[in-house]
């Protein structure tokens, strides 16, 4: 789990590296979106409103692995820096090797690190393979065959599964506001497919997502698929900062895992505070991944917020973006 209760003075040190990072140790300006970042992070993660990372002192790697303690907050505030590099709309490769440096000076590695240093470098299909290789196994849990098995049926999902869809349908006869209902209203609001429908995406994959969204409020724009990463990321235990970033390269940096540009979606859509706010309501939260929602279909959305401990979160399901909004991700 995330460490929400940090000192001033390691607080200081991660905001302090994370600044060296942005600037490349001091050889670039801190850009108005990095000086947000470190003020969003400052407040939301760090919970250190005091702090003034903007006229704080960068710190090197070195002086990093001498200065901060070997301690659980150490740990997570070297995978924080793997999110620095994608603050900016252009992921350059010269943070990702600073950021690699942190770790080397510690002797530590990391998935986020591997999966930055791909990312940076335009080794897309490893980008590809590490995210599918670490959290697969989460959505699609079982042994080797059974996950070939899903996968095969994941494929044929797409061309249609009547027996499936009308399931799927019947979600909207159960009364207002239970988890199955607001599903129903959630695809039909924005003209998704629903599982088992023509053209659906595969439930495995995508169904936990799209829960996620009703369930922590955040909308389908761009601001809200990244948010509703950040989200998810935050509330995982493992693997958190890849799946928080996942938002980042589909909708604010440029290439992201499609270097073709066929999926390409617009870019520069980080808005630092809510991002960092999203991260920290899922550092609060229970993890979604694992969690058998077929069997909560009738609960009340209200009921199962209280049980993942989410709050103050907005009921998105019968409010799509507008048409301006969609017509931005594309």
């Amino acid at each position: 789990m995330h460490p929400l209760d940090w000192s001033r003075r390691d607080a200081e040190l991660a905001l302090a590296a994370m600044k060296a990072v942005f600037t490349l140790y001091g050889k670039r300006d801190l850009a108005p979106i990095h000086a947000e970042f470190l003020l969003a992070m400052r407040d939301a993660v760090f919970r250190q409103p005091g702090l003034d990372p903007l006229a704080a002192r960068p710190i090197g790697p070195g002086e990093f692995a001498a200065l901060v303690p070997v301690t659980e907050h150490r740990e997570r505030a070297l995978e924080y820096l793997t999110i620095v590099p994608y603050v900016d709309v252009a992921i350059e490769p010269a943070k990702a090797e600073l950021v690699g440096q942190y770790f080397a000076f510690v002797g530590r590695g990391s998935d986020a690190l591997k999966f930055l240093d791909n990312i940076a470098h335009q080794h897309v299909r490893a980008s590809q393979f590490c995210i599918a290789r670490k959290l697969l196994p989460k959505l699609l849990p079982g042994g080797p065959m059974t996950q070939v098995t899903r996968a095969i049926r994941m494929l044929r999902e797409n061309r249609g599964d009547a027996a499936k869809a009308a399931r799927f349908q019947a979600l909207g006869r159960l009364p207002e506001r239970t988890l199955g209902n607001v599903f129903y209203r959630f695809h039909r609001a924005r003209g998704f497919a629903l599982p088992g429908e023509p053209g659906c995406m595969p439930e495995d994959l995508l169904a936990t997502h799209d829960i996620t969204h009703m369930l922590s409020g955040y909308n389908t724009d761009a601001n809200g698929e990244i948010c509703a990463n950040a989200f998810a990321g935050g509330s995982m235990p493992k693997h958190a900062l890849m799946i928080a970033v996942t938002g980042l390269l589909s909708f604010h940096n440029k290439g992201g895992l499609d270097q073709s540009g066929k999926y390409a979606a617009s870019t520069g859509n980080l808005n630092p505070r809510e991002f960092a706010n999203a991260f920290q309501r899922g550092m609060e939260s229970t993890c979604l991944v694992g969690w058998d929602y077929h069997r909560d279909w009738e609960v009340s959305v209200d009921a199962l917020r209280a049980r993942f401990n989410i709050r103050d979160a907005a009921d998105i399901w019968d409010d799509p973006p507008s048409e301006e909004a969609m017509a931005l991700m594309s």
